[in-house]
């Protein structure tokens, strides 16, 4: 009886943990649902490239079916099987039918090389160290492939960090159930629309307050992923652009290569003891990353409100979901920080309350808003050839970038003599380029290829800074492209 006993209230004790885990998965049904999960903190950004990828590969019926159309039992895309064990997921039916879970995701497996470049080697700032996954359901009809086979369930989750010491098992607190409906909307972004009527659709079909300025460089800056670049900007910028309260006509913006980010915090926060937080709607900062002139990465900000000087604030530098440093700001509205952090892509200012510990400790506390991550500039055409130029910043240094057409197949041969040399500012002669500072455009290091075009690179030892310039120069001297000069 004793026996009985216990073994009843183990098998108790097990349902409840399977209960447990599997209560606790959110289910993500619309864009809205999917915007409040917070990327780049506690899920990575590269899990909103794998599950765009996942949306377009599998076929969605107008009954929101979903088939398969690879087969993960031959590991196609690095696929397999996924058992469950830990009971983080709804237990597989009983029945004639068979169900069986696969993943798919791991960057690292033989057959990973069949997902597209944009997930396996992703932008600088949606790297995902390889953690996240999708999971998904196939009620298996037969015993022979999978393909055609229906997905009745999809989710979105990562597995524990190392420092967690959880091994190989996936976080169930992160992990979310990704409904027909939603995949649907996210196949409404494929990479083959990325025109500039269809990134405009796009934003008026889904409610984005995306300006034209900002679509249009989501077209420079993306290309033939414009179309993915919008989602990521809906789903992870766009809670940080501000909402207009009137209808007062907005200034223009101002032009510029690296444009200020105006930030607000969308909601009321109210502090029940000092009562110091009011509803910070009307609240317009500029929160910025811009560059030294040591090729370092420089926090700038502005207007700033009294109040939240007042509780204390700081400004934190991010890469991706890691900070890198932070400064308080005392009771300066405006100012800024140079930081000892070499420029990069990616990097992101956000504000943050100052958390006081005892004596003169401080360490980072809630995140209050946040600024458009840096991006480089984008590509100037290269006069009467089917290629471009674009300078960009890699750990502080000065580096150049071709963007060759597919189509333009003798390009070697055509800049047999063509170089790209650095010069400090556009009012140095085509002779003055920084010696030692420039490259052959036949010597490129090919790097990673973008839709229709192959993508070469050099980097040199130049540090970036305000002024810099980057030329394309054919054989005497002749001048066939020049990038914009760095900006502040």
């Amino acid at each position: 009886m004793m026996k009985m006993s216990v073994m009843m209230k183990s098998c108790c004790v097990a349902l409840f943990f399977i209960l447990t885990s599997v209560s606790a998965v959110q289910r993500l049904n619309t864009f809205n649902e999917l915007k409040k999960i917070n990327f780049d903190q506690f899920v990575p950004s590269h899990s909103l490239l794998l599950l765009h990828w996942f949306a377009n590969i599998v076929d969605i019926d107008n009954n929101n079916v979903i088939r398969l159309t690879f087969d993960p039992n031959r590991g196609d895309f690095g696929s397999h099987h996924y058992g469950n064990y830990e009971g983080m997921l709804d237990p597989l039916p009983r029945g004639n039918i068979r169900y069986q879970y696969y993943t798919v995701g791991n960057l690292n497996g033989e057959m990973s090389s069949q997902l597209p470049s944009y997930v396996v080697h992703p932008r600088f700032g949606y790297e995902g160290r390889n953690r996240d996954r999708i999971v998904f359901r196939v009620r298996e009809q037969n015993a022979g492939r999978l393909t055609g086979q229906i997905i009745d369930r999809v989710y979105i989750t990562q597995h524990y960090e190392t420092s967690e010491h959880q091994g190989t098992r996936y976080d169930p607190v992160h992990t979310y159930l990704v409904t027909p409906q939603l995949l649907s909307q996210i196949r409404e972004f494929s990479v083959e629309y990325s025109d500039r009527m269809s990134l405009m659709n796009l934003r008026d079909q889904f409610g984005s307050r995306a300006s034209d300025s900002q679509i249009r460089d989501i077209r420079n800056s993306w290309g033939g992923l414009a179309c993915l670049g919008l989602f990521l900007f809906i789903v992870i910028q766009e809670k940080y652009i501000p909402v207009q309260h009137n209808n007062r006509r907005q200034p223009k913006a101002k032009r510029n290569t690296h444009p200020d980010f105006i930030v607000n915090i969308p909601e009321s926060r109210q502090n029940g003891t000092s009562g110091m937080f009011v509803s910070l709607l009307q609240v317009e900062m500029t929160l910025k990353v811009t560059t030294s002139t040591s090729g370092k990465a420089r926090i700038l900000w502005d207007n700033v409100p009294q109040y939240l000087l007042n509780e204390g604030v700081m400004v934190v530098l991010y890469n991706n979901v890691k900070y890198l440093t932070y400064k308080s700001i005392g009771n300066a509205e405006s100012g800024s920080f140079n930081t000892s952090i070499p420029l990069n892509e990616g990097l992101q200012v956000r504000l943050h309350k100052v958390n006081k510990l005892c004596c003169f400790w401080t360490s980072i506390g809630e995140e209050l808003g946040r600024g458009e991550k840096f991006t480089n500039p984008s590509a100037v055409s290269i006069k009467g050839y089917k290629a471009s130029l674009q300078l960009f910043a890699k750990d502080g240094k000065a580096c150049a970038r071709l963007y060759v057409k597919k189509s333009f197949n003798d390009w070697r041969s055509k800049f047999k003599d063509s170089w790209v040399g650095f010069y400090n500012s556009e009012d140095e002669d085509t002779t003055d380029y920084k010696w030692w500072q420039w490259q052959w455009a036949r010597k490129f290091n090919p790097s990673t290829d973008f839709q229709d075009y192959q993508v070469y690179e050099y980097c040199s030892g130049m540090t970036i800074a305000p002024g810099v310039q980057a030329r394309f120069i054919l054989k005497d001297y002749t001048e066939k492209a020049c990038t914009p000069c760095w900006r502040e």
